[in-house]
């Protein structure tokens, strides 16, 4: 063998020996964690149990690419129980014994209010789902952002103009007795009370509350064109229900998320005559495309929860990739400061300084007999858009 051929066979072996040992550095890295902080038990596992289904589809599909930075994702479960005390003890160990990178999946306004005190405290990213009360937010807020829920008040500047466009005059408010609950009647006194020729009526009932006659009872003289149950997510399915028996309120509107308990709790009756919001495009074909895949995996439709708990995921791992960094201060400044778009989702997610959405504008739609197609096969209902909010203005806290 000539000099130079041995040379050369000698680069080669050098190059392969790199390259063997650089996979097999990525090969015996950690693995980066992400906490899922959520209700998989209680009164809101409606909205907890398909965030944390989204979350684990998003860790399927990273790791299938290859993982995050070369490493594989892991996801560290746990259950708040819709309690705020219990979130926040999960929280603490995700943080100190998981040694998670950020935590999703926060549903309850109570559960958020609590845990985000705590966040900012650890210095670790907290993205709430389904948690709107605006108090969670200060404007000191650094490491706690909303993904798919707005605060309160933005909430009704999404309905507000669906109410003017049908020209509805009566509104009927049954909302429960806890801090979302309070921010949703809050904003509906401050927005819609003052409309002119517009009359209101707000009753207040308990959390686990599922027996609503007596609230709707009181409803009647008002005779309301549409109910707003928003403000009642654990009950809102049994009060419309209820209402529709008893003939009151045309439409009632909810809180998202929950497009198969409607089924399971009302079915066909509703048809029409529920609305709600989504993050969910469901006319986007890039989220049909999403959904089908999400469908073979776990048999039920991908729904604005599951898409919740996909994004928290997803959108971590957009920061981390664009900071080649897994330190939670980077990864909060990096969503903080970027905008990052998910085709199929209904707005792109970029944040004041505080964490609330700047550019959130959701989906209305109601339910109607027909074949849905590769987003829920063999179902025979589907989404149908009602109406597309204008972009909510950002709140800003007091």
């Amino acid at each position: 063998m000539s000099k130079k051929r041995v040379i050369m066979f000698a680069i080669v072996l050098i190059l392969l020996v790199a390259v063997n040992c650089a996979s097999a550095q990525k090969s015996t890295l950690p693995p980066i964690k992400i906490g899922c902080l959520t209700s998989l038990s209680g009164p809101f596992v409606v909205w907890g149990d398909p965030i944390a289904k989204g979350m684990r589809f998003a860790v399927e599909e990273l790791n299938e690419a290859g993982g995050v930075l070369g490493r594989k994702v892991v996801l560290a479960e746990r259950d708040t129980k819709g309690s705020p005390a219990e979130a926040l003890t999960s929280l603490k160990g995700l943080v100190e014994r998981e040694r998670v990178v950020a935590v999703g999946g926060i549903v309850s306004s109570g559960v958020g209010m609590a845990c985000a005190s705590e966040a900012e405290v650890m210095r670790i990213p907290l993205l709430l789902g389904f948690a709107g009360s605006p108090a969670i937010l200060s404007k000191g807020s650094r490491y706690t952002f909303r993904t798919n829920l707005v605060a309160a008040p933005m909430l009704i500047d999404c309905y507000g103009p669906f109410i003017e466009a049908r020209g509805f005059k009566r509104v009927g408010v049954i909302s429960a007795d806890y801090a979302w609950g309070h921010a949703i009647n809050a904003a509906i006194k401050e927005k819609m009370v003052p409309l002119p020729n517009m009359r209101v009526q707000i009753e207040v009932a308990p959390v686990r509350e599922t027996d609503f006659t007596t609230y709707l009872r009181r409803l009647e003289r008002l005779n309301p064109e549409i109910l707003i149950l928003t403000g009642h997510p654990p009950g809102q399915y049994g009060a419309a229900k209820q209402a529709f028996e008893m003939g009151i309120g045309q439409y009632t509107t909810h809180s998202g998320g929950g497009e198969e308990v409607f089924m399971d709790v009302i079915g066909k009756p509703g048809f029409g005559h529920i609305i709600e919001f989504s993050s969910a495009d469901w006319e986007d074909p890039a989220y049909q495309d999403l959904a089908e895949r999400y469908h073979r995996a776990f048999g039920c439709l991908f729904g604005s929860s599951a898409f919740a708990g996909y994004v928290d995921v997803m959108l971590v791992a957009d920061a981390i990739k664009r900071t080649n960094s897994v330190d939670p201060k980077d990864i909060a400044d990096a969503i903080r400061t970027g905008r990052f778009v998910k085709p199929g989702y209904a707005f792109p997610l970029s944040y004041t300084e505080w964490g609330e959405l700047k550019e959130a504008s959701y989906v209305l739609f109601t339910l109607e007999a027909g074949d849905p197609g590769r987003i829920n096969p063999g179902a025979d209902w589907r989404p149908k858009v009602l109406f597309r909010s204008p972009q909510l203005k950002a709140f800003v806290p007091k």
